[in-house]
């Protein structure tokens, strides 16, 4: 009879031990299951992100609904291209933003395959609240479009912006990328001091503001302010748009 109860006792301890070990095994398993479906929660949230990414990449911007009143291009404007072009293409632009200087390589595509099509207008909007050499780049651009230089200027300006930005007299700077354009370098550093570069500036300024820009580049496409495309496709399709219509 004893021995029946030691026996029973240690079934019983058999059994609690049995309980216990299959309920470690089942919270450990839950939290298995619950690492499980984090990981598969922020894979699902990173496949999404990176879908919405991907369509805004590759979406065709659009414009506004309305169209922007801007002063019509004159010959004090600084164009490239065919002035009596279907289709022209405006930006508003700061050399010391960092938004313009990425857009510098897509523009130089797309006037580069658009050669002979369309008018491309640039415009001086010098952010002079956040960029403090950004008047003086602009001075140094018209000094070089006064000797036909201008977009080689602009070009230079963009791509080495990181050395010049930061600069308290970043003239010296301009002057060397006047010299690696071959320009006249006494007319150049005379120019981009003038009184009447600098009323040139001023003047792009005003009329950015009262035309209410209010952010660099901003891109005016046959009257119509549109969204900063992403890349050079998207630029295209909305030409295409403005050259294919009746």
């Amino acid at each position: 009879m004893d021995s029946d109860r030691k026996l029973t006792k240690a079934q019983k301890r058999e059994l609690r031990k049995q309980e216990w070990q299959q309920k470690a095994e089942a919270d450990k398993k839950q939290e298995q299951f619950k690492k499980i479906a984090i990981w598969v929660g922020a894979a699902l949230v990173m496949i999404l992100a990176i879908a919405g990414l991907a369509f805004l990449v590759n979406s065709s911007p659009t414009s506004s609904s309305q169209p922007i009143n801007v002063a019509p291009v004159s010959d004090k404007d600084i164009t490239n291209g065919v002035k009596d072009s279907k289709v022209t293409l405006m930006e508003y632009a700061d050399f010391q933003c960092p938004a313009c200087a990425s857009y510098q390589p897509i523009l130089k595509q797309i006037l580069a395959e658009y050669d002979g099509k369309i008018l491309f207008v640039f415009r001086n909007y010098p952010l002079t609240s956040i960029h403090k050499n950004a008047v003086i780049s602009a001075q140094a651009g018209y000094a070089a479009h006064k000797q036909g230089g201008f977009f080689e200027m602009a070009e230079s300006l963009y791509d080495n912006q990181k050395n010049w930005e930061s600069l308290g007299d970043p003239r010296p700077e301009f002057i060397d990328y006047a010299k690696e354009l071959k320009m006249d370098i006494n007319k150049f550093e005379q120019d981009m001091n003038a009184g009447e570069t600098k009323n040139f500036v001023k003047d792009s300024e005003r009329q950015a503001i009262s035309e209410g820009m209010n952010s660099t580049p901003t891109f005016v496409l046959n009257g119509v302010k549109i969204k900063s495309p992403n890349n050079s496709e998207a630029f295209k399709r909305l030409i295409d748009d403005e050259l294919n219509k009746e």
